[in-house]
């Protein structure tokens, strides 16, 4: 291996344990994915790589991920389903994501040390630095499991009554996929050094940078606090964009086009932030449901009526445009050619 290959299997970050949750290939797999969590998680804090974030926010992230994916299916299903069915699983497999779900520190700290007891053929691996690299790796888990076991329910806290700041915060993060992290993407609409030094803030983008940092911040006591970080945003942008108001069907790229780039850049993320907080109130009552029923809670038996007659009313639309939209018969047809690209991923398979 390079040394840039081998550092990049030992990086553990949000931005890439989001991409690989949400990689295609585990949506129509998911047997493959929680296990490839898992030795990806193991990474973080590795010798030789790079982890920046806490990893209590990473486990709590994943959990949020899988959660944001069972209530999407339900939002998209025309035919309800039960609310404990988090992507076809069986058997073990089921049963983990579960546990996972209903209680991830002590989960978690199960499966570091499944990985770290487990037996591993080192005989059948070519590659010393492989071989090194499951060695560090099984070391790693076992650290994650002690260290779990001391201050895991503790640390837990600052998350299990914010479910609403994680996902948000993991919706403004993919709407940011050129940026590393939320730091790197302020850092970068704030135009680097020169920006932060010599650029004079609104004291509109000021508060909003605040309450972000609060929002952020699982210690503070304004932390997940979801209206005040709203309100900030959105009076930043009423602040810039002349009769700004939120809605399904704002111009947003003729406002962002009509700002200088420095603004926009500024305005953009903003913009992302509010769809970050609306898509997490659409998708909330649907995650609810699935963390309810995975704990054998009693769920909102409404969400499902109503979501069957608004998937009818979209398939009405969607067959309406349809119609508007065809092509007459002897209109020329062309040949698309759609490129199959699938992102790497360097472990995945690391079932204990």
């Amino acid at each position: 291996m390079t040394s840039a290959e081998k550092k990049a299997l030992r990086t553990c970050t949000k931005q890439g344990l989001i991409e690989l949750i949400n990689d295609p290939r585990f949506i129509q797999n998911k047997a493959n994915q929680f296990p490839t969590v898992i030795g990806y998680l193991a990474r973080h804090g590795m010798s030789g790589g790079a982890s920046k974030e806490d990893f209590m926010d990473l486990v709590y992230t994943a959990r949020n991920e899988l959660l944001a994916q069972a209530g999407q299916s339900h939002i998209d299903s025309k035919v309800p389903f039960a609310y404990d069915n988090v992507g076809n699983l069986k058997g073990a497999a089921d049963t983990r994501v579960k546990e996972f779900i209903r209680d991830p520190v002590g989960a978690m700290r199960r499966e570091m040390e499944t990985l770290a007891n487990r037996k591993e053929n080192y005989a059948q691996m070519n590659d010393p630095d492989e071989v090194q690299f499951y060695i560090d790796l099984k070391t790693n888990a076992n650290i994650h499991a002690i260290e779990l076991g001391i201050s895991g329910e503790k640390d837990k806290n600052k998350y299990e009554d914010k479910p609403e700041m994680v996902d948000i915060l993991s919706r403004i993060q993919k709407k940011n996929p050129e940026d590393a992290t939320i730091d790197a993407s302020l850092k970068r609409i704030n135009s680097g050094f020169f920006g932060t030094l010599f650029r004079r803030k609104s004291k509109e983008y000021s508060a909003f940078e605040e309450s972000l940092k609060a929002f952020r911040d699982a210690k503070m006591a304004m932390s997940g606090n979801v209206e005040d970080l709203k309100k900030k945003t959105t009076a930043y942008l009423e602040h810039t964009i002349p009769n700004f108001k939120y809605s399904k069907d704002m111009p947003r790229e003729q406002w962002l086009d009509a700002l200088p780039k420095g603004k926009r850049d500024r305005a953009e993320f903003c913009l992302n932030v509010l769809d970050s907080i609306d898509e997490n109130k659409r998708i909330k009552p649907y995650m609810d449901n699935v963390d309810k029923a995975v704990n054998g809670r009693p769920i909102d038996k409404s969400l499902d009526q109503a979501n069957v007659i608004d998937n009818e009313l979209k398939q009405d639309e969607f067959q309406e445009e349809l119609k508007n939209n065809i092509e007459p018969a002897a209109a020329k047809k062309e040949e698309v050619v759609v490129e199959e690209k699938q992102p790497a991923i360097e472990v995945n398979d690391l079932e204990p």
